[in-house]
């Protein structure tokens, strides 16, 4: 088979750790991947290295949104510009698309791997031209929550959520939880339109988990072994409850706290950024807390230097990867329950506590501290169950569904 991948985001995130685990774990050798991206694409710097050296797969990138270029318009004014102008956008992203989707010949699926929904209209717009292409199979990959319509433009997307659901032959959610919102916020048919649920895979006995680190986090900010590491990997960003955890670290007792740093791993806005800086400071524990900023590293290198991972997002989590990847190099993990969280972990093998509680992190900080070898137990719980969420299952369960599409000419 030949198969298109579109690919259309901004910042690096679970999208592109998803997408390398399916390329290397797809089960036929035979078949071939174009992966059109953005140039703005972190997640592709993050994995092109490593995407590249794949043989059967030719990454395409796209040209910029002419309104990229537009360097004289304020940002804000570019928004308000970009909102009011998406229909016409929309029909001039079909019909490129269309045009370069049918210059590299005949493709027999399309898989649009999109983060939230609408997420990238671009990844939209280009089921749309899939289908004018004449490609069989269009599949729709939804990772993250959708978004309630926004106002003033209700219409429009209703109207687009209405025809998506023709376009596609398939529409695929990473959760229950994500499948949910498309249901409940957007108001998606299920009758008319199943949508598939495949959970996200993790490379079980990948060497990533073995690799050694780029980025030594211990030696770099000089943390000695008697030190406790408890850290974060994600963008700085307010949902993100980074504030939570270091809010927690000031209810820990001064002896123990001093054996604490907190370590998040990512980039983000410098505002955010200068926010969390100024709560440390109001806390009195700036000297426990490293900003590293982003680490061109694996997350399982990154996370197995952790004595503790925290997952502490307050709305909503698509999964959750970093839970996942934490179970499998054997980190102890502290996670808030939303989202898609509790589909594939329990009090049994995580520490699970309420969203917004800096009391309940800091009592699961101590109690993993304080009880190594339940901790012990715990972890090695998490590897065991985790490797039914495995990269191999996954990849397969796509190839199957493309196998038996409505769409599928093959």
């Amino acid at each position: 088979m030949k198969i298109a991948i579109w690919w259309e985001q901004v910042l690096w995130g679970g999208v592109d750790t998803h997408l390398l685990t399916l390329l290397r774990n797809w089960p036929s050798k035979t078949d071939s991947f174009y992966i059109f991206y953005n140039p703005s694409n972190q997640g592709m710097s993050r994995i092109s290295r490593e995407i590249i050296s794949m043989d059967r797969v030719i990454c395409v990138e796209l040209k910029n949104d002419p309104y990229g270029s537009m360097k004289w318009v304020s940002d804000e004014l570019l928004r308000v510009v970009r909102f009011f102008t998406l229909p016409l956008r929309f029909y001039l992203m079909k019909n490129r698309y269309t045009a370069l989707l049918k210059s590299y010949g005949r493709f027999d699926v399309l898989l649009a791997d999109n983060g939230g929904y609408p997420g990238a209209w671009g990844a939209l717009a280009s089921i749309l031209s899939g289908r004018s292409a004449g490609i069989g199979v269009r599949i729709l990959l939804i990772h993250h929550g959708a978004a309630f319509r926004r106002p003033f433009r209700q219409t429009l997307e209703n109207l687009i959520d209405h025809f998506i659901q023709s376009w596609v032959t398939d529409l695929v959610t990473v959760s229950y939880a994500t499948r949910d919102t498309l249901i409940n916020r957007r108001g998606f048919d299920i009758e008319r339109r199943p949508i598939r649920v495949i959970y996200n895979g993790v490379d079980v006995d990948s060497s990533d988990s073995d690799a050694k680190a780029n980025f030594n986090i211990r030696d770099y900010y000089d943390i000695s072994s008697d030190e406790f590491i408890v850290g974060m990997l994600g963008r700085l960003e307010r949902h993100k409850g980074q504030e939570d955890l270091i809010l927690a670290l000031e209810k820990i007792g001064k002896i123990t706290q001093k054996k604490i740093v907190l370590v998040f791993v990512g980039g983000g806005s410098s505002d955010e950024k200068h926010r969390l800086e100024r709560l440390t400071r109001a806390t009195s524990v700036e000297d426990n807390v490293k900003f590293s900023g982003y680490i061109p590293d694996t997350s399982s290198s990154i996370i197995k230097q952790f004595d503790i991972l925290a997952m502490l997002t307050k709305d909503f989590e698509g999964f959750g990867l970093t839970i996942a990847e934490s179970m499998i190099v054997e980190t102890p993990v502290i996670a808030t329950n939303v989202g898609a969280v509790s589909e594939f972990v329990d009090q049994k093998i995580c520490h699970i506590i309420r969203p917004e509680s800096p009391e309940d992190i800091a009592e699961s900080v101590m109690d993993i501290l304080n009880n190594k070898d339940k901790t012990h137990k715990m972890t090695i719980l998490a590897k065991n169950s985790i490797k039914k969420f495995n990269g191999e299952s996954m990849s397969r369960n796509f190839f199957e569904l493309i196998r038996n599409s409505e769409g599928n000419n093959i």
